[in-house]
């Protein structure tokens, strides 16, 4: 038996779901970098503006560990995760 949700997805045009496809994956791909690289832009902006520049425990400033964030979670990704996982930027 075949439903109204099944018949109105095979209705729909190949270039239509090519055309969802590729909006997915733009709109995804901006996100991740605005949300990957989004908080060092945000804070270094903060700090030039307001003079307010956070740190981490350590006395690391939090916007340079966030900048190498993506980099330190494509090496686990790299190494099939065999290398600690940076839970905390």
């Amino acid at each position: 038996m075949v439903t109204d949700e099944e018949s109105a997805n095979s209705d729909v045009s190949f270039r239509t779901r090519l055309a969802r496809v590729v909006v997915s994956v733009v709109v995804l791909t901006g996100v991740t970098v605005v949300l990957g690289y989004g908080g060092w832009l945000l804070l270094t902006l903060t700090a030039r503006v307001s003079g307010f520049d956070p740190k981490t425990a350590d006395g690391e400033l939090l916007r340079d560990r966030l900048l190498a964030w993506p980099d330190r979670n494509r090496e686990v990704m790299r190494s099939d995760g065999r290398t600690r996982l940076p839970w905390k930027p």
